[in-house]
């Protein structure tokens, strides 16, 4: 038994090691994506404003935008929150059904109980069974 534990060990410890690669070569890669993505957005804003500088005057063009990437930060802003509004709500809704079946769940073990006290009993003693087959105390004998 202890042969198949470490097998079963080892296989966990690869698939964890294949992981833990894999994560830190995409980390890496996502990284070096996101510079140069960024690196070409501070390169986009350059020429937009030299673009906007040869129409309006260079602090015109500064001040355009400025405002703009404002609006659209408030805008993701918005969105973001919006978003986790729903998500909030979502689990408020998740919780509520699951205490409604929790509730019903007890009305029907009450009325069960009520009836037959018996099968009660009966299902109170195996679900302590087995809760307490995983948490048995061993005694060492220290001699």
């Amino acid at each position: 038994m202890q042969s198949l534990g470490a097998v079963l060990t080892a296989l966990l410890a690869v698939d964890f090691g294949a992981a833990a690669s894999r994560f830190k070569r995409n980390a890496l890669l996502w990284g070096i994506a996101a510079v140069l993505l960024v690196t070409a957005y501070i390169f986009a804003l350059v020429a937009v404003a030299l673009v906007l500088a040869d129409y309006y005057s260079p602090i015109v063009a500064s001040v355009a935008i400025a405002v703009a990437l404002f609006a659209a930060a408030l805008v993701v802003i918005v969105v973001v929150a919006a978003r986790n509004a729903r998500d909030r709500r979502l689990v408020d809704e998740r919780r509520r059904r699951s205490l409604l079946q929790t509730n019903l769940a007890i009305a029907a073990a009450t009325s069960i109980l009520r009836k037959q006290p018996l099968i009660g009993v009966g299902t109170a003693i195996a679900v302590g069974l087995l809760l307490g087959l995983g948490k048995g105390r061993r005694r060492s004998r220290r001699d």
